[in-house]
């Protein structure tokens, strides 16, 4: 009985039209998918030359919106969701660098694999669906319309011939057949639909973060966390600093001034004065040291004023003269804050130790997911990032949060240094 009632309840369920809904949605979309496949059969005719393989990169990249598009469908209409793959990292500058990274996308390539997949299927789920549940409910409603068909000498016409047998459907008993035949049709139409949509629930796999992206995701997601809690760690030692020991260093340096020019005000001039002086001097100097020290932990100006105002700060102590161009709209999350004054302060101070250049700039953008730093001069060019030159550990500071350096030198300059971070927030 609970089978009977299942099957009886199962072409009216929420589940059954959803995933009816689910399949005709799927003509459309390989209306859009026959569109990359056209552009990467030109691709793959056009060979090995720059046009083929930039135009199969394009398509690859492109590939992505494909599973964008479905990973949505199976959310809204299966109420399915779908993990994303994290987004393609750029791990090479330039445009045959993009052209290198697209055609190693993995996961662009599965997207545009569903694509090729999803014309034939997609067509053809979507034409047997329509085509069952139409003809199931136009027959199971056979006698109510047969009556009405056109007539000729006061009789139903409609003879039809199957091999070698005769049947006439709109003359008795032939309707309450079809009756049956469409009623059967619409109870079996559910799970065809259910075994079509398991058969996308496979396909919807190539969309999906395979296991080695959902570890990526995972250690992508524990490095931030623990750039995220260092950086925090670092503000923490910064204020302790700036409010503890600077503090005190500050009192003392004002305690041996006094005392200073208490024993220099004496008629007769005192053996500790000299001592006085030297500690007062040494005091000044750990003052100076630990602010310094205080600055390149985590810098007050950028937390009180943020890249908008701590960039021209930088620019103001540089020996060459620099002109800032900084165009935010929102301030970038701390970590990446930081690590773009930090490159900066590094790159201008390259900058004034062996640039040899007239003029610099530094230009700040927010491009999309990334924050763009451009820092160049005019000088005599040539830099390069030796293993244990202040370039390299900035190429490492940079990836520690999953950023790219680039340096464009050539011998006789310009010199156009960009940095990428990605501040998706």
């Amino acid at each position: 009985m609970r089978g009977l009632r299942r099957a009886l309840i199962e072409p009216v369920r929420a589940r059954t039209w959803r995933e009816t809904g689910h399949l005709l949605l799927g003509a459309p979309i390989s209306v859009m998918c026959l569109l990359f496949v056209v552009v990467t059969a030109y691709a793959l005719l056009a060979g090995l030359t720059v046009v083929g393989l930039a135009a199969l990169a394009a398509v690859v990249t492109a590939a992505r919106v494909v599973g964008v598009v479905e990973r949505a469908r199976a959310r809204v209409v299966l109420k399915l969701r779908v993990a994303a793959p994290p987004p393609r990292p750029r791990t090479r500058p330039g445009a045959a660098g993009w052209i290198r990274d697209a055609l190693a996308d993995r996961t662009g390539w599965r997207c545009l694999l569903y694509a090729v997949l999803a014309v034939p299927l997609g067509v053809a789920q979507a034409y047997l669906v329509a085509l069952w549940w139409g003809l199931g409910a136009l027959s199971a409603t056979c006698p109510l319309w047969y009556p009405w068909l056109p007539s000729l000498d006061g009789h139903q016409t409609g003879e039809v011939t199957v091999a070698v047998w005769r049947w006439y459907p709109v003359r008795w008993p032939y309707p309450p057949l079809i009756c049956v035949l469409g009623v059967a049709a619409l109870l079996v139409a559910p799970w065809l639909v259910h075994a079509l949509t398991a058969l996308d629930r496979l396909r919807l796999r190539l969309v999906a973060a395979s296991g080695e992206d959902e570890r990526i995701q995972t250690m992508t997601r524990r490095r931030d966390q623990a750039v995220e809690q260092a950086g925090a760690h670092l503000r923490r030692i910064e204020r302790d600093l700036h409010d503890g020991a600077q503090v005190r260093m500050v009192a003392l340096a004002m305690e041996l001034g006094r005392a200073r020019e208490e024993l220099e005000a004496e008629a007769a001039p005192h053996p500790a004065a000299a001592r006085v002086a030297a500690a007062h001097a040494e005091a000044k100097q750990a003052l100076a040291e630990l602010r310094e020290l205080a600055r390149g932990i985590y810098p007050a100006v950028l937390t009180d004023l943020g890249l908008d105002g701590a960039v021209p700060l930088l620019t103001a102590r540089c020996h060459v003269p620099v002109t800032t161009d900084i165009g935010l709209t929102a301030r970038p999350p701390a970590t990446v804050e930081a690590t773009a004054y930090f490159c900066v302060g590094e790159l201008l101070a390259n900058l004034s130790k062996h640039s040899g250049a007239d003029n610099g700039w530094v230009r700040v953008r927010r491009r999309g997911d990334l924050l763009s730093i451009e820092v160049g001069d005019d000088g005599a060019g040539g830099a390069v990032a030796h293993p244990t030159g202040g370039l390299a550990g900035l190429t490492d500071r940079v990836g520690s949060v999953g950023g790219v350096l680039t340096i464009d030198s050539p011998a006789g300059g310009p010199t156009l240094i960009t940095v990428e971070l990605p501040c998706a927030s």
